[in-house]
């Protein structure tokens, strides 16, 4: 089959989407053509995935076309935008019809859930590899930036950590499975994440300030943060949210894949003292996601020799102060 016929046959699929206004042209010419808003801003995200690097060989075609767009839509959340669209450059060892097949469905898994359209990309041959870009829309001015957190916030992350870092260690055998159940939902954890779109509306009613998704690690994304506001924090281990796949662990292993792992794609966003409490308010009366507070923002930044030794993080427990073997660090490209 030829490269034609195969995104003919099997991405070239109707989703349903919010406002069909925003796309002019999709799938056929030489470029896709989007419609902004006037009062709009375009927010654009790329991400790449190779094959023994971003998910190892032998992973299921669904669960790599799922993830691919999972994290990419993910961004648009950090950011406080709502998806228009995507592209597709997928490159593949050879014309192996029934993996293309169980891509496209896991691709479109996340596609229609999130009504985001593809609209444009490209196939070639070559080593398995994946690389899509979305394309969202927020208003101007209200976009999340890294860029933005404000002394005397309150520190948040969406949802557990670590479980999908602890199924990357099984997977390399660094981790001995305790349990089927626990070793599934760990593989679960780790190719199907849950983009958090569901909180992109409470980000604009509670004025979060500032935002990113955990993909390389907590304590490296909160760096960034920390890093791009010029800012230092505290961390409060004890409200640290760990996921329960890490239960049978020594409490300093749950607190490693649960600040330093990867791949949890929750997000980590900070917002005013008194609009968390609003928003922890209406969590508490099921009027809004459950969200977990681990910190504040409570400094400019540091001096450099103290940023050296603590990445701009001070950690308590029961509020006193401890020296953690645990620092700061995250997954790295290269």
């Amino acid at each position: 089959m030829g490269e034609f016929q195969l995104i003919e046959k099997y991405f070239n699929r109707n989703v349903s989407v919010n406002d069909c206004s925003s796309i002019e042209l999709g799938i056929g010419d030489d470029c896709a053509l989007l419609n902004v808003a006037p009062d709009s801003t375009l927010a654009v995200s790329t991400d790449t995935f190779l094959e023994g690097t971003h998910f190892f060989k032998g992973t299921s075609p669904f669960a790599v076309g799922y993830k691919s767009l999972a994290v990419n839509v993910s961004d648009l959340a950090a950011m406080g935008a709502e998806p228009i669209g995507f592209t597709l450059a997928l490159t593949l060892p050879d014309n192996n019809e029934s993996y293309v097949a169980e891509f496209a469905d896991g691709l479109f898994d996340i596609a229609d859930r999130f009504k985001i359209p593809l609209i444009g990309g490209d196939t070639t041959k070559g080593p398995l590899s994946v690389t899509i870009t979305v394309f969202g829309s927020v208003r101007m001015g209200q976009a999340v930036k890294r860029s933005s957190a404000r002394i005397g916030d309150a520190v948040c992350v969406s949802g557990h950590l670590g479980g999908a870092a602890y199924g990357v260690a099984l997977r390399y055998g660094k981790e001995t499975s305790v349990c089927h159940d626990t070793e599934e939902k760990a593989f679960r954890l780790l190719d199907y994440p849950n983009p958090r779109m569901d909180l992109v509306p409470f980000f604009r009613r509670y004025h979060v300030h500032s935002a990113l998704d955990i993909s390389d690690g907590f304590m490296g994304d909160l760096g960034h943060i920390l890093d791009c506001s010029g800012v230092s924090c505290k961390i409060e281990l004890c409200d640290f949210p760990v996921s329960d796949v890490l239960m049978h662990l020594s409490r300093q292993k749950q607190l490693d894949y649960a600040l330093n792992g990867g791949d949890d794609y929750e997000l980590c966003f900070t917002l005013a003292e008194e609009d968390y409490n609003e928003w922890s308010d209406a969590a508490g009366r099921g009027l809004a996601p459950i969200i977990y507070r681990v910190g504040s923002i409570n400094s400019n930044s540091s001096s450099e020799n103290d940023r050296l030794k603590t990445g701009g993080i001070i950690f308590t427990e029961h509020g006193n102060r401890i020296n953690p073997k645990t620092l700061r660090h995250s997954f790295s490209h290269f």
